[in-house]
């Protein structure tokens, strides 16, 4: 017998729809804050290889730009 788990998280399909509809700032927007997000999820150590402090982290994404 087959069993098809429909509990498969619905985002995905919604998330490439509202790509579907993104204007260049809301991409902007969201890349930004996936910058953000990936370098708050490094630790300490792997900051500072990168010659950054946590608290110098939106400092440095948005002078990225």
């Amino acid at each position: 017998m087959t069993c098809i788990d429909h509990r498969t998280p619905s985002f995905s399909v919604s998330r490439r729809i509202a790509r579907i509809f993104e204007t260049p700032f809301t991409r902007r927007q969201r890349q930004l804050a996936e910058r953000i997000a990936s370098l708050r999820a490094l630790t300490d150590e792997e900051l500072a290889r990168l010659g950054l402090r946590r608290d110098e982290i939106l400092a440095h994404v948005f002078r990225a730009r």
